[in-house]
């Protein structure tokens, strides 16, 4: 017997009530969820709408190498509230419907409408239907940034943003949607794919590359554009060495000299081929390396200029200030996050 979980047009068609593969839970206490909530998730705060209510949750989670899927149910209306997830969440209504928002942008979850999550960004909850069963695809940043940089050709330095309305009855959704539904098919089979981890990681990068190029996000023009060139093996060489030796590149002129152009013939070179100067390039990508660092350590073994310093960024003040300006939070605040702070 499976129990039906359905999107328009069939592509979500069932979900296995005692999927064998993954980790499933169960509980009608509120605390309970919300630490497994928090576990399979992000830390949060689960509040209980509206009383009386018949409150019990199902949640189930299978993980893939840079994925993990599931869906969760909890029977009727609650408020959940989080901070920062650090990861990209897709989050789609199986059955029924919830409000899910980030700042000042909020989507109604249905059928025909799903939610794109984009990680630094506390998220809410609400409006949860008492029939509401979601289907979530979390995906770890680093991987998708990994998938997207093999597509582009280079390493994106900017941080990943999506649209954060996904239109379920749009042109380029449907193979995205198509792979979740193999993903829940392959988990539902004792010898499905996802019990393979070499065939588990192929699912998942073909869901991530689904998700680059179905939905709307700030690469889409260079990753789509038909005027796309490929940039000689000079600048090649010199994306690579950035990619290596950041934190030792003192100046522009090092950089031209490693990469065997004239100061003027690498500028050149980055401007139509990068879209931006080569020494913004160079800053750009330590931003997004220290960034990932912080969100991924210790609080209690490190410190944020310490970090910083690892990549080549000795003056603290100007470094803070870059940081704040690009994530919105200053590099202390992000450090601290990592060790999971409840809102």
């Amino acid at each position: 017997m499976t129990e039906p979980i359905r999107l328009e047009r069939g592509v979500l068609a069932q979900v296995e009530p005692e999927p064998p593969a993954g980790t499933l839970v169960r509980t009608s206490d509120v605390d309970e969820a919300s630490a497994a909530i928090s576990q399979a998730y992000a830390p949060n705060k689960l509040q209980i709408a509206s009383r009386p209510s018949r409150f019990e949750m199902r949640l189930w989670t299978n993980g893939m190498p840079g994925l993990d899927f599931g869906y969760v149910e909890l029977g009727t209306d609650v408020r959940l509230y989080a901070p920062p997830p650090r990861y990209y969440v897709v989050v789609l209504a199986g059955v029924g419907h919830v409000r899910v928002g980030q700042r000042q942008d909020s989507v109604l979850a249905t059928g025909s409408r799903a939610v794109v999550v984009s990680p630094d960004e506390s998220v809410y909850f609400e409006d949860w239907s008492q029939d509401c069963r979601l289907i979530t695809a979390r995906f770890e940043p680093a991987a998708l940034e990994n998938m997207l940089a093999s597509l582009l050709g280079r390493v994106p330095v900017t941080p990943l943003r999506f649209a954060i309305q996904l239109d379920l009855d749009g042109p380029r959704a449907g193979s995205f949607l198509r792979t979740l539904q193999l993903l829940r098919s392959e988990s539902a089979r004792p010898d499905g794919m996802m019990t393979d981890p070499v065939m588990a990681g192929s699912l998942a990068g073909l869901a991530m590359t689904g998700l680059l190029r179905g939905q709307p996000h700030n690469y889409s023009d260079e990753l789509s554009g038909p005027e796309r060139r490929v940039a000689p093996a000079s600048i090649r060489n010199a994306l690579d060495l950035i990619e290596e030796k950041a934190a030792d590149i003192v100046s522009v002129a090092d950089l031209a000299t490693a990469a065997g152009l004239s100061v003027r013939a690498l500028e050149e070179g980055f401007r139509r081929h990068v879209g931006k100067p080569p020494m913004t390039y160079l800053r750009e990508f330590r931003l997004a390396q220290i960034h990932a660092e912080l969100t991924a350590s210790d609080p209690e073994s490190t410190t944020a200029s310490a970090i910083a310093r690892r990549w080549g960024w000795h003056h603290y003040g100007r470094f803070a200030a870059s940081y704040s300006a690009r994530y919105g939070a200053s590099p202390a605040e992000t450090l601290r996050r990592s060790g999971g702070i409840v809102v």
